[in-house]
């Protein structure tokens, strides 16, 4: 998740892209640039660094700074590492591009360009971008070439392009957010209207498909067929931090709303049309060890280590070895036995977490194989590895993590896949599968949000909860219980549905909800409701989540129908909702709970 910004007007475009570059850093961080059009030439700076290290590298410059229109971007990593080279905008003789999102099919249009004598300088996707526009300008206007670029290219993206021969910026949006700002005798355009807001408040919301043409003098649109279509001006009235949250009041509810984006971010360049799994650009390890391995060790702390725990049965199905998912901060104190083809994977949203760090360290001590799945480009944990999986996630500000624990999940689930797939066995099918889950995250979310925000409503007032689960489901009822212990400081304990005879029930009377999280296509889908008749005749109330209805429970959740294996990706959607709008009914600091914070890097 990247920042765009740019400016076609009456007043001198430098300023005004870096407040909007400033406005929009939340989206990432790791480095930033602009590129300002003056007469017949574009002139472009960028660094590492964050914004303010920008504004230094401009101060020291001789950059143009009365110019009129102008492109900027804050990015944060997903092909290739942070750095000067690899910062946007990204350009030729002719253009400049920004763009958020990715590129799917980067790799065949490169051998294209390849082909014609083009060649990358960078490891990004995004410099395809302007290397094709430059491509197709030789025949055509920049406005056809841009058009003509953006007809080859599949996947998620919002791009920005300017020319050194046009006064107009062209910009295009498929599947990533681009917003048009509106004013007397100057346009904007960004991700999204934070940073535009202190000019304007009027906004047009480009829809999937759309190309625009942006000038000083006014907006053309053409839609995904190519016809020229009017989109009427939104008016918004909000301040610059809400703008920043898409006008949720939290961010850690516009968290939870961009999972589905976060997931399709996460999976969709990494799986072919036809289930194939496209990792190995991204794990370097030996093909022959990995069809060799006799166990997997998954080391992470908080939600990371759910996250392992709900993939462990995915991956010993598909690997056809032994997994064991283990707490960091446990594990570095033990004396572990690891198998002669053990591989090691370590899980950290941050890639900074100590008690996950220190693990990994011993483990390449002893000569393990080592992968490890981060968010965070260049981290340590990403650096320490011998392999790094990206989650693509984009910065996740809340405290309480959301759309990482999903990213994880589908970077633990392709590696699943991708194992079976070297071992031989038919994972086509599922993968393919994998492939719907963004959409069915959205339509969950959508249709839970309010049931969640109801039962909050009704349950606040109580001081403990209990959480159960069976199988894929249990690793779910340990994370919901975590979120709400997490923000609204509720007494929870998640537990395997199967152990509350064990010595839960003693807990289970009239002021002990219990949430039971169950799908009907489970093995044991039968034995959770009788757990639900056990809870009901010692007076319990009981929340149920799931795709079906059953009448012994007081509340019901009902889920979309989604493929057993598939489910944690949407349950984990309601669990969420009801954690942050219990909090929020409790009045309590949502995204900066206290006591915690969002990377722990100390024992």
């Amino acid at each position: 998740m990247c920042g765009i910004v740019g400016y076609c007007g009456n007043q001198e475009a430098l300023k005004i892209l870096l407040q909007g570059l400033q406005a929009l850093e939340y989206r990432g961080y790791d480095s930033a640039g602009i590129s300002l059009k003056s007469t017949h030439r574009i002139e472009t700076l960028k660094t590492k660094g964050k914004v303010i290290d920008l504004i230094t590298l401009i101060t020291e410059s001789n950059i143009d700074t009365k110019a009129r229109m102008g492109i900027g971007h804050t990015r944060w990593a997903t092909h290739g590492i942070p750095s000067s080279e690899n910062a946007h905008p990204h350009f030729t003789d002719n253009v400049s591009v920004v763009h958020n999102g990715i590129i799917e099919n980067y790799r065949e249009l490169e051998v294209f360009l390849n082909q014609r004598g083009l060649k990358r300088k960078t490891q990004t996707d995004t410099e395809i971008i302007a290397l094709l526009i430059d491509f197709f300008l030789k025949d055509k206007t920049f406005e056809e070439a841009f058009k003509e670029t953006v007809k080859l290219l599949k996947g998620s993206f919002a791009i920005a392009s300017i020319s050194k021969d046009e006064n107009f910026i062209m910009a295009a949006k498929h599947e990533s957010p681009l917003v048009i700002g509106l004013s007397d005798n100057q346009i904007f355009i960004a991700s999204d209207v934070s940073a535009m807001i202190e000019y304007t408040n009027e906004f047009i919301f480009l829809e999937d498909g759309d190309t625009a043409k942006i000038s000083a003098k006014g907006i053309t649109i053409w839609d995904k067929d190519g016809q020229k279509v009017k989109r009427e001006p939104i008016t918004i009235n909000w301040s610059k931090q809400t703008a920043q949250k898409s006008g949720y009041k939290h961010f850690m509810l516009k968290e939870i709303a961009e999972e589905d984006e976060s997931v399709r971010n996460t999976i969709q360049s990494r799986i072919s049309e036809n289930g194939k799994i496209l990792l190995d650009d991204e794990i370097s390890i030996d093909k022959g060890f990995i069809k060799n391995i006799d166990r997997i060790t998954i080391v992470a702390c908080g939600t990371s280590f759910y996250a392992g725990l709900t993939a462990k049965p995915i991956l010993e199905k598909y690997t056809g070895v032994k997994v064991d998912v283990e707490i960091g901060s446990e594990f570095r104190y033990y004396n572990y036995i690891y198998s002669k083809n053990n591989l090691f994977i370590a899980i950290s949203q941050s890639g900074e977490t100590a008690d996950t760090k220190e693990p990994l360290r011993m483990a390449k001590e002893k000569g393990i194989k080592t992968l490890s799945i981060v968010n965070v480009k260049e981290s340590a944990i990403a650096r320490m590895a011998d392999s790094c999986i990206y989650t693509l996630a984009g910065p996740e500000i809340s405290v309480a993590s959301t759309k990482a624990f999903v990213s994880q999940l589908a970077v633990l689930y392709m590696l699943a896949f991708y194992v079976g797939q070297i071992k031989g066995k038919q994972i086509e099918k599922k993968a393919k599968m994998l492939l719907s889950i963004p959409k069915l995250i959205k339509t969950t979310f959508n249709n839970t949000v309010e049931a969640a925000k109801k039962l909050a409503e009704e349950y606040h007032r109580y001081k403990n909860f209990l959480y159960l689960g069976r199988g894929l489901c249990y690793p779910l009822a340990l994370e919901g219980a975590l979120k709400l212990k997490e923000i609204s400081y509720i007494h929870a304990e998640g537990y395997p549905a199967g152990e509350m005879k064990h010595g839960p029930i003693a807990l289970i009377d009239e002021n002990t909800p219990t949430v039971v999280v169950a799908h009907s296509k489970e093995p044991l889908y039968s034995k959770s409701l009788s757990n639900c008749e056990e809870i009901k005749s010692r007076d319990g109330k009981i929340i149920l989540i799931s795709d079906k209805q059953a009448d012994i429970v007081d509340e019901t959740i009902k889920m979309p129908e989604v493929d057993y294996e598939l489910l944690p990706f949407i349950y984990v959607v309601p669990l969420q909702l009801f954690a942050y709008y219990m909090a929020l009914f409790l009045g309590y600091d949502i995204d900066q709970p206290r006591n915690l914070a969002k990377s722990v890097t100390v024992e």
